[in-house]
Protein backbone atom coordinates (compact mmCIF):
# COMPACT_ATOMS: atom_id res chain seq x y z
CA UNK A 1 0.00 0.00 0.00
CA UNK A 2 2.57 2.42 0.73
CA UNK A 3 5.07 1.68 -2.47
CA UNK A 4 1.76 2.22 -4.03
CA UNK A 5 0.71 6.03 -2.72
CA UNK A 6 4.58 6.61 -2.95
CA UNK A 7 4.15 5.76 -6.70
CA UNK A 8 0.94 7.83 -6.70
CA UNK A 9 2.59 10.88 -5.50
CA UNK A 10 5.37 10.61 -8.32
CA UNK A 11 3.14 10.67 -10.79
CA UNK A 12 0.89 13.50 -9.90
CA UNK A 13 4.58 15.49 -9.39
CA UNK A 14 5.72 14.16 -12.85
CA UNK A 15 2.18 15.89 -14.07
CA UNK A 16 2.22 19.20 -12.72
CA UNK A 17 5.82 20.14 -12.98
CA UNK A 18 5.81 20.48 -16.63
CA UNK A 19 2.90 22.77 -16.10
CA UNK A 20 4.49 24.87 -13.15
CA UNK A 21 7.30 25.05 -14.87
CA UNK A 22 5.88 26.45 -18.12
CA UNK A 23 4.41 28.91 -15.84
CA UNK A 24 7.01 30.61 -14.36
CA UNK A 25 9.96 30.64 -16.99
CA UNK A 26 7.51 31.49 -19.56
CA UNK A 27 6.49 34.57 -17.40
CA UNK A 28 7.37 37.74 -18.42
CA UNK A 29 7.90 40.65 -15.35
CA UNK A 30 7.69 44.39 -16.03
CA UNK A 31 8.44 47.35 -13.60
CA UNK A 32 8.64 50.79 -14.60
CA UNK A 33 9.87 53.59 -12.30
CA UNK A 34 7.13 55.12 -10.86
CA UNK A 35 4.83 52.31 -10.71
CA UNK A 36 1.62 52.05 -11.21
CA UNK A 37 1.96 52.67 -15.36
CA UNK A 38 -0.37 50.75 -17.44
CA UNK A 39 1.26 48.45 -19.52
CA UNK A 40 0.03 46.70 -23.01
CA UNK A 41 1.71 44.17 -24.93
CA UNK A 42 0.72 43.33 -28.93
CA UNK A 43 1.67 40.62 -30.78
CA UNK A 44 0.04 37.09 -31.15
CA UNK A 45 -2.55 38.22 -27.94
CA UNK A 46 -3.08 40.98 -26.41
CA UNK A 47 -2.64 41.49 -22.69
CA UNK A 48 -2.30 44.33 -20.30
CA UNK A 49 -1.24 45.10 -16.71
CA UNK A 50 -0.27 47.51 -14.24
CA UNK A 51 3.21 47.60 -13.35
CA UNK A 52 5.10 45.94 -11.14
CA UNK A 53 3.54 43.20 -13.36
CA UNK A 54 4.20 39.57 -14.02
CA UNK A 55 2.45 38.10 -16.80
CA UNK A 56 2.73 34.27 -16.62
CA UNK A 57 0.62 33.84 -20.27
CA UNK A 58 2.82 31.54 -22.40
CA UNK A 59 3.70 34.57 -24.60
CA UNK A 60 5.77 33.87 -27.45
CA UNK A 61 7.03 35.86 -30.90
CA UNK A 62 7.84 39.49 -31.25
CA UNK A 63 5.56 41.62 -29.03
CA UNK A 64 4.88 45.55 -29.45
CA UNK A 65 5.23 47.06 -25.68
CA UNK A 66 3.22 50.85 -24.31
CA UNK A 67 3.45 51.72 -21.43
CA UNK A 68 1.72 54.99 -19.91
CA UNK A 69 1.17 56.86 -17.25
CA UNK A 70 -0.62 60.22 -16.73
CA UNK A 71 1.98 62.52 -16.64
CA UNK A 72 4.70 60.67 -17.94
CA UNK A 73 5.74 60.05 -21.98
CA UNK A 74 4.40 56.60 -22.97
CA UNK A 75 7.24 54.25 -23.73
CA UNK A 76 7.15 52.31 -26.72
CA UNK A 77 9.49 49.35 -27.47
CA UNK A 78 9.49 46.07 -28.93
CA UNK A 79 10.85 42.32 -28.21
CA UNK A 80 11.17 39.44 -29.14
CA UNK A 81 10.31 36.58 -26.41
CA UNK A 82 11.62 32.81 -27.00
CA UNK A 83 9.04 30.24 -25.47
CA UNK A 84 11.29 28.78 -22.31
CA UNK A 85 13.44 31.64 -21.68
CA UNK A 86 12.17 34.38 -18.88
CA UNK A 87 12.05 38.12 -19.48
CA UNK A 88 12.07 41.19 -17.66
CA UNK A 89 11.76 44.47 -18.48
CA UNK A 90 12.70 47.83 -16.54
CA UNK A 91 11.64 51.01 -17.76
CA UNK A 92 12.16 54.21 -16.14
CA UNK A 93 9.34 56.72 -17.21
CA UNK A 94 10.04 60.36 -18.45
CA UNK A 95 8.14 63.00 -17.05
CA UNK A 96 6.18 65.74 -19.40
CA UNK A 97 7.56 68.94 -18.48
CA UNK A 98 5.92 72.56 -19.29
CA UNK A 99 9.06 73.24 -21.36
CA UNK A 100 8.61 70.35 -23.83
CA UNK A 101 5.29 71.13 -24.01
CA UNK A 102 5.56 74.81 -25.13
CA UNK A 103 8.99 73.56 -27.52
CA UNK A 104 5.84 71.48 -29.43
CA UNK A 105 3.52 74.36 -29.71
CA UNK A 106 6.13 76.97 -30.51
CA UNK A 107 6.55 75.26 -33.77
CA UNK A 108 3.37 73.17 -34.68
CA UNK A 109 0.11 75.08 -32.65
CA UNK A 110 -1.89 72.44 -30.56
CA UNK A 111 0.96 69.93 -30.49
CA UNK A 112 2.43 70.75 -27.12
CA UNK A 113 -1.65 70.32 -25.52
CA UNK A 114 -1.99 66.61 -27.27
CA UNK A 115 1.20 65.81 -25.84
CA UNK A 116 -0.34 66.65 -22.65
CA UNK A 117 -3.29 64.41 -23.56
CA UNK A 118 -4.92 67.69 -24.49
CA UNK A 119 -6.20 66.50 -27.62
CA UNK A 120 -9.33 68.45 -28.21
CA UNK A 121 -7.91 71.44 -27.26
CA UNK A 122 -4.80 71.16 -29.35
CA UNK A 123 -7.17 70.27 -32.46
CA UNK A 124 -8.88 73.56 -31.90
CA UNK A 125 -5.63 75.89 -31.50
CA UNK A 126 -4.42 73.42 -34.45
CA UNK A 127 -7.82 74.54 -36.63
CA UNK A 128 -7.76 78.08 -35.31
CA UNK A 129 -4.39 78.93 -36.77
CA UNK A 130 -4.81 77.06 -39.87
CA UNK A 131 -7.80 79.08 -40.49
CA UNK A 132 -5.84 82.29 -39.40
CA UNK A 133 -2.82 81.70 -41.64
CA UNK A 134 -5.27 80.81 -44.85
CA UNK A 135 -7.50 83.89 -44.20
CA UNK A 136 -3.94 86.04 -44.85
CA UNK A 137 -2.99 83.93 -47.46
CA UNK A 138 -6.62 84.57 -49.07
CA UNK A 139 -5.73 88.65 -47.87
CA UNK A 140 -2.50 88.96 -49.40
CA UNK A 141 -3.65 87.41 -52.49
CA UNK A 142 -6.88 90.14 -52.56
CA UNK A 143 -4.12 93.08 -51.41
CA UNK A 144 -1.50 92.56 -54.25
CA UNK A 145 -4.02 92.24 -56.60
CA UNK A 146 -5.82 95.46 -55.84
CA UNK A 147 -2.14 97.18 -55.17
CA UNK A 148 -1.11 96.56 -58.61
CA UNK A 149 -4.85 98.26 -60.13
CA UNK A 150 -4.01 100.85 -58.03
CA UNK A 151 -0.67 101.46 -59.35
CA UNK A 152 -1.78 100.85 -62.94
CA UNK A 153 -4.33 103.33 -62.44
CA UNK A 154 -1.72 105.67 -60.99
CA UNK A 155 0.21 105.41 -63.49
CA UNK A 156 -2.22 105.96 -66.38
CA UNK A 157 -3.72 109.09 -64.40
CA UNK A 158 -0.01 110.87 -63.92
CA UNK A 159 0.41 110.23 -67.65
CA UNK A 160 -2.77 111.72 -68.89
CA UNK A 161 -1.81 115.49 -70.24
CA UNK A 162 -5.22 116.84 -70.54
CA UNK A 163 -6.55 118.15 -66.99
CA UNK A 164 -10.04 117.55 -67.88
CA UNK A 165 -9.12 114.00 -68.75
CA UNK A 166 -7.45 113.94 -64.97
CA UNK A 167 -10.42 115.04 -63.25
CA UNK A 168 -12.80 112.59 -64.81
CA UNK A 169 -10.54 109.69 -64.29
CA UNK A 170 -9.61 110.96 -60.71
CA UNK A 171 -12.59 109.30 -58.72
CA UNK A 172 -11.50 106.10 -60.62
CA UNK A 173 -8.29 106.16 -58.81
CA UNK A 174 -9.66 107.22 -55.65
CA UNK A 175 -12.20 104.12 -56.00
CA UNK A 176 -8.89 101.98 -56.46
CA UNK A 177 -6.81 103.89 -53.51
CA UNK A 178 -9.11 102.96 -50.89
CA UNK A 179 -9.73 99.57 -52.22
CA UNK A 180 -5.74 98.71 -52.26
CA UNK A 181 -5.92 100.80 -48.38
CA UNK A 182 -9.05 98.47 -47.24
CA UNK A 183 -7.38 95.02 -48.17
CA UNK A 184 -4.21 96.23 -47.05
CA UNK A 185 -6.05 96.40 -43.43
CA UNK A 186 -7.80 93.43 -43.80
CA UNK A 187 -4.38 91.57 -44.36
CA UNK A 188 -2.99 93.11 -41.15
CA UNK A 189 -6.20 92.17 -39.29
CA UNK A 190 -5.45 88.66 -40.79
CA UNK A 191 -2.06 88.07 -39.94
CA UNK A 192 -2.66 89.54 -36.63
CA UNK A 193 -5.20 86.82 -35.67
CA UNK A 194 -2.28 84.52 -36.66
CA UNK A 195 -0.29 85.64 -34.20
CA UNK A 196 -2.81 86.26 -31.58
CA UNK A 197 -3.91 82.39 -31.97
CA UNK A 198 -0.37 81.32 -32.66
CA UNK A 199 0.73 83.02 -29.08
CA UNK A 200 -2.24 81.79 -27.14
CA UNK A 201 -1.35 78.55 -27.97
CA UNK A 202 1.49 78.84 -26.68
CA UNK A 203 0.94 80.85 -23.54
CA UNK A 204 -1.45 77.53 -22.81
CA UNK A 205 1.15 75.04 -23.69
CA UNK A 206 3.62 77.11 -21.09
CA UNK A 207 1.67 78.16 -18.26
CA UNK A 208 -1.56 76.25 -18.11
CA UNK A 209 0.41 72.72 -18.32
CA UNK A 210 -1.94 69.97 -16.45
CA UNK A 211 -0.49 69.14 -12.91
CA UNK A 212 -0.81 65.56 -12.51
CA UNK A 213 -0.92 65.07 -9.08
CA UNK A 214 0.69 67.97 -7.80
CA UNK A 215 0.24 69.06 -4.15
CA UNK A 216 1.22 72.43 -2.71
CA UNK A 217 2.57 72.00 0.39
CA UNK A 218 0.42 74.11 3.72
CA UNK A 219 4.07 75.54 4.83
CA UNK A 220 5.18 76.75 1.96
CA UNK A 221 1.62 79.32 2.26
CA UNK A 222 2.12 82.90 4.19
CA UNK A 223 -0.73 85.27 5.11
CA UNK A 224 0.62 88.55 6.00
CA UNK A 225 -2.08 91.41 7.06
CA UNK A 226 -1.31 94.57 4.96
CA UNK A 227 -1.50 97.21 7.46
CA UNK A 228 -0.74 100.18 5.44
CA UNK A 229 -4.09 99.54 3.62
CA UNK A 230 -6.13 100.26 7.11
CA UNK A 231 -5.79 96.11 8.14
CA UNK A 232 -8.29 95.43 5.99
CA UNK A 233 -6.47 93.11 3.28
CA UNK A 234 -4.72 90.08 3.71
CA UNK A 235 -1.68 89.57 1.42
CA UNK A 236 -0.93 85.73 0.17
CA UNK A 237 2.08 84.59 -0.95
CA UNK A 238 3.43 81.37 -1.76
CA UNK A 239 6.92 79.93 -2.44
CA UNK A 240 7.44 77.58 -5.52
Amino acid sequence: MLSKGILAVIILLLITAPAYAQQTVNGLSVISNPAGAEVILTGEKIVSGITPVNFVQALEGHYKVDIKKDGYETYKSSLFIRAGEPRSLSVALRPKTRFKSAARSFFIPGWGQAYTDQKAKGGVFFVLTLGAAASFLIADHDYNDKADTYDEYEDKYNSMTSFLEKEQFYPVLADARKDAYDAETLRRITIGAAIAVWGLNFIDALFFFPEHGAEIPTNSITLVPDMQQGGGLVMLSHRF
